[in-house]
């Protein structure tokens, strides 16, 4: 029995060793992140005045692009599709076979002067009879969001500040010691009644000093840098300060956006300010969801003939 009880406390004092050197090593990482935030906020300049009517000079499209956050550009392939609808560019219509699609509401309507290079790209699409909402978003959008990252709006996704992760003393000083004490599990225990059961207990603190042992090399979420820079967020504000009064949570339901608010609306308030259009856009969200469905779709049948096609070869 009191062999039993030593084999026990063995264990159990090897387990609280493992998981005091854990936690000491945790304490240690917690203030080396703080350290680094703290040496990123006093390092960081201070921010540039916001250039006045900066948001208008760069479009609706690209305060889209920053008003979503995280560098996507799905807010503002709708955007710029729902100011196309609103200047009566396109119209909500059906096919033959009775889909909702888009198409140009006058063929013959030359493209007006200063349009985006998106506009023309979808005017051309929808010209050749098909819906400008089957476009491609990244495409169509990705020389606007690498033009915000070129000078200074964006600066991607996955930037950290810098970090060099302190070094594991205490887990590393445990997986040291793991050996003679593994070799001292064997010896307390050579009789044959328990060599089985010392055997398994030092395999398995071996495979503990193994873990405790390994390199880490993640980098907190706290130290993950915002995607939009400091000039991406005063375009931002200056948008949303500029276009408040077209807030759908403020605006009564049945006040349709004007011609000229709507695309402002949507890049600076998302899916709500697209539905409010919507709403008062007879067949558009039908039409939009359509060409939307028709590039996924199509998209997946391409990656299915690719993989067949892969398999084959």
């Amino acid at each position: 029995m009191i062999v039993w009880v030593a084999w026990a406390g063995s264990a159990v004092g090897y387990a609280l060793l493992a998981l005091g050197a854990l936690s000491l090593d945790q304490r240690i990482y917690t203030r080396a992140v703080a350290e680094a935030l703290a040496r990123h906020r006093a390092t960081r300049p201070e921010p540039a005045d916001a250039v006045p009517d900066e948001d208008l000079r760069l479009g609706v499209a690209a305060v889209a692009v920053l008003a979503e956050g995280d560098g996507s550009i799905h807010r503002a392939f709708s955007t710029v599709i729902t100011d196309m609808v609103a200047r009566g560019v396109l119209e909500a219509t059906k096919e033959d076979d009775g889909t909702p699609t888009l198409r140009l509401a006058n063929r013959h309507h030359t493209r007006r002067p200063g349009a985006s290079e998106e506009e023309a790209a979808l005017r051309s699409l929808a010209s050749s009879y098909q819906n400008p909402a089957t476009a491609d978003p990244h495409g169509l959008l990705h020389p606007t969001a690498d033009r915000l990252m070129t000078e200074g709006y964006l600066r991607g996704r996955g930037v950290y500040i810098d970090f060099e992760r302190p070094c594991l003393f205490w887990s590393r000083t445990v997986a040291a010691l793991t050996l003679p004490l593994a070799a001292l599990e064997m010896y307390a225990f050579l009789d044959w009644r328990y060599a089985l059961v010392a055997g398994w207990t030092s395999m398995a603190m071996i495979v503990v000093a193994w873990g405790l042992a390994l390199p880490d090399s993640e980098r907190p979420q706290a130290l993950r840098l915002p995607v939009l820079t400091e000039r991406g967020e005063q375009v931002v504000r200056q948008a949303r300060a500029r276009h408040a009064h077209l807030d759908p949570a403020k605006r009564p339901a049945s006040q349709a956006y004007a011609p000229d608010e709507a695309a402002a609306a949507c890049a600076v308030f998302g899916n709500a300010a697209y539905s409010h259009f919507a709403a008062h856009t007879p067949g558009f969200a039908d039409a939009f969801t359509a060409g939307v469905e028709r590039r996924l779709a199509s998209r997946a049948a391409e990656h299915r003939r690719r993989h067949r096609n892969d398999f084959i070869g």
